[in-house]
């Protein structure tokens, strides 16, 4: 089987190579910034392409590698290559996502119509291609409202809008609505919430591992504030729930046979479960890791592996711990001390990503971080309490100037 890979993750930390489940080669097109330390011998060829994210180079330095190695599959799990992934597979002829469905995860208003159709509840929502649309959408759901990308990713571009100043404000910055092409914006009514998120697998149209956690607010990167997660136990009162939910939009969309999925629901404090989005691509932030600690298994491995016919490995029905993760954003300033190691009971996993010295913007999305933890405890009770100790832990440590 020959196989091409669209990657952006640290191709070290990412061995495809021994991921493959049939005899064959892989070609790997990549970001440019995540070769380092790799061993790119293993593979056909390694083509890396700066500016990947937005570089339409990807798609045509693909097409044609094709003409040479004749792939038969495209692999991608990052959100950038959900779409161009699905154009390479009804290019070439191959299985796997295609246009239709890719295009329902990945825009957000094709997602909603799809999900209210099937009844599942959601925000109310309207596309916002221009000032005239956001004006309308505030007659009929006032303050506050939230403007975001249709196809966006990491809470970048999302905007909660509380009055006519925030509007104003929003107008004058968001250049997408200066033009007349149309902003590719969904404008949505704000929905006071928890937030959890459901990951997992489906192969052959059936989820093979499916499970809910609790987290923080997707926007506290603004504020300096770290984000947590944390999984919930399979009694715990909105783990059926949040599981079911996330089952029946994985039926309303048209979604792959073999998939990674990523998915947010609210919680309102009247009790009630109303769906955010869903991605088809492994979630971000720490979630790989706190995953593969709790059930012992290597989500991208299992994904690549069934997309190149390998077997789906044994997955257990509940996690043997409960695990958790935190990422610190970085604040506007320069990072004079961080702690390099952490001995909070509880922690299993803890890395500092950031330099000494260097000077640092506020985070622009929300998964970016100077340092992570991964944390696992017996229930959600220490797991929460261990997350505690290593923010104060943490926030003692670190001098910024």
């Amino acid at each position: 089987m020959n196989v091409l890979v669209l990657n952006r993750y640290a191709l070290a930390n990412t061995p495809y190579h021994a991921w493959l489940g049939e005899p064959g080669s892989i070609t790997v097109v990549t970001d440019d910034e995540v070769t380092a330390d790799a061993d790119l011998s293993r593979y056909a060829e390694v083509v890396p392409i700066a500016g990947y994210e937005n570089n339409p180079m990807v798609e045509l330095t693909a097409l044609r590698l094709h003409e040479r190695h004749r792939f038969d599959a495209v692999v991608a799990m990052s959100e950038v290559d959900v779409l161009r992934a699905s154009r390479l597979r009804e290019a070439m002829g191959v299985t796997g996502q295609d246009v239709r469905s890719a295009e329902a995860f990945r825009d957000k208003l094709r997602m909603k119509e799809l999900l209210a159709a099937a009844g599942i509840p959601v925000a109310p929502f309207a596309a916002a291609p221009d000032a005239t649309a956001i004006h309308r959408f505030l007659r009929d759901h006032p303050y506050p409202i939230v403007v975001k990308p249709r196809r966006g990713h990491g809470s970048m571009g999302v905007e909660v809008l509380r009055d006519d100043a925030d509007l104003e404000r929003f107008l004058g910055a968001e250049r997408a609505l200066w033009t007349d092409d149309g902003a590719p914006l969904l404008a949505e009514g704000y929905v006071e919430h928890e937030i959890y998120h459901v990951d997992g697998l489906v192969v052959g149209g059936v989820p093979r591992l499916i499970w809910p956690s609790a987290i923080s607010s997707c926007l506290n990167h603004r504020d300096g504030l770290e984000m947590r997660s944390v999984q919930l136990a399979a009694d715990d009162p909105l783990h059926g729930p949040l599981i079911e939910i996330t089952e029946r939009a994985l039926t309303a969309l048209p979604t792959p046979d073999i998939t990674l999925f990523h998915a947010e629901v609210f919680h309102t404090p009247d009790g009630r479960l109303v769906f955010n989005e869903i991605a088809s691509r492994i979630g971000g932030g720490k979630i790989h890791a706190a995953v593969k600690l709790a059930f012992g298994v290597d989500l991208g491995a299992a994904y690549f592996g069934a997309m190149t016919g390998g077997p789906v490995p044994e997955i257990a029905a509940e996690p043997d711990r409960v695990v958790g993760w935190l990422l610190f954003p970085p604040v506007e300033g320069a990072l004079i001390a961080a702690p390099e190691h952490c001995s909070v009971r509880g922690v299993v996993d803890y890395r500092l990503h950031a330099k000494l010295g260097t000077v640092m913007p506020r985070a622009s999305y929300s998964t970016q971080a100077i340092a992570s933890a991964v944390l696992a405890g017996p229930d959600r009770a220490a797991v929460d309490e261990s997350i505690d100790r290593t923010v104060a832990w943490f926030h003692d440590e670190i001098k910024i100037g």
